[in-house]
């Protein structure tokens, strides 16, 4: 794969991630107009090419037919939001506090998004809302060789200016802004795939801060329709709660 083909529509997205210098990492981006799944694609990528170390890899779509949530679950994923899937490789890295990825980049991209003024909510494990409505949703993948963890991967899908469903919102719906730049929020989607690294190394703070933005004070379990208050996150990224004196912990497998 040449360089003119890899590099073709995602400049606009590499101009608005130079203009911030904290950014440590060179990510390889490609940009498809339309796919089944920005997830295949990255799995199709990394089999031509594997990640390496310092190279994270990413594929945006400007719309996906079979976008990927949560479970099996289809995402929404029209023209006019970020459609992303990543990698990062992570080789001899966070190898203890994985499986609090989803939180971390969570809490990363609901920090981006708090920057132009809005109140976030986090709905565990991984969705953001934004007045009980969900505006991004985050899918975090570990993969491992040898027993050791190498590549951490993630999708993510935000709501910038598309339709949505009646349970979604967008960033315009939130803003009134109808000019908002998909390259600019592709960018900020990147940074929070970086910034959430460093939250691995803080694992009493990040689940501080996820326990601020919580979305509510209770949990109905799906099971029994039962409502649980809800006491907190533990230190393993799960989900505490309380009952008729009884407590359990809900684990979030990724």
């Amino acid at each position: 794969m040449n360089n003119q083909k890899l590099f073709r529509g995602v400049g606009v997205i590499y101009r608005y991630h130079k203009l911030n210098q904290s950014s440590c990492r060179s990510w390889r981006l490609i940009l498809k107009p339309i796919c089944a799944s920005t997830e295949i694609e990255l799995s199709n990528w990394i089999e031509e090419k594997p990640v390496t170390k310092d190279q994270p890899k990413a594929i945006f779509a400007s719309c996906q037919k079979f976008g990927q949530g949560q479970f099996g679950r289809s995402w929404y994923s029209p023209k006019g939001g970020v459609w992303v899937s990543a990698a990062i490789n992570i080789e001899g890295s966070f190898q203890n506090n994985a499986e609090l990825y989803g939180l971390a980049l969570s809490l990363a991209l609901a920090e981006r998004i708090e920057q132009i003024g809005v109140n976030v909510k986090i709905k565990w494990p991984n969705d953001i809302w934004i007045d009980g409505k969900k505006l991004a949703g985050v899918l975090p993948r570990l993969f491992f060789r040898g027993g050791k963890l190498r590549l951490l991967r993630v999708g993510v899908g935000l709501n910038v200016l598309n339709n949505v469903p009646k349970d979604g919102t967008s960033l315009k719906k939130i803003t009134g802004d109808k000019k908002m730049n998909i390259g600019f929020w592709s960018s900020e989607v990147l940074f929070a795939i970086e910034r959430s690294l460093d939250f691995l190394d803080k694992k009493s703070f990040l689940c501080r801060q996820v326990e601020k933005r919580l979305w509510s004070k209770n949990y109905i379990d799906k099971e029994t329709g039962y409502q649980w208050d809800i006491r907190g996150i533990d230190q393993s990224g799960r989900l505490i709660l309380f009952k008729d004196g009884k407590e359990k912990v809900l684990s979030n497998s990724i």
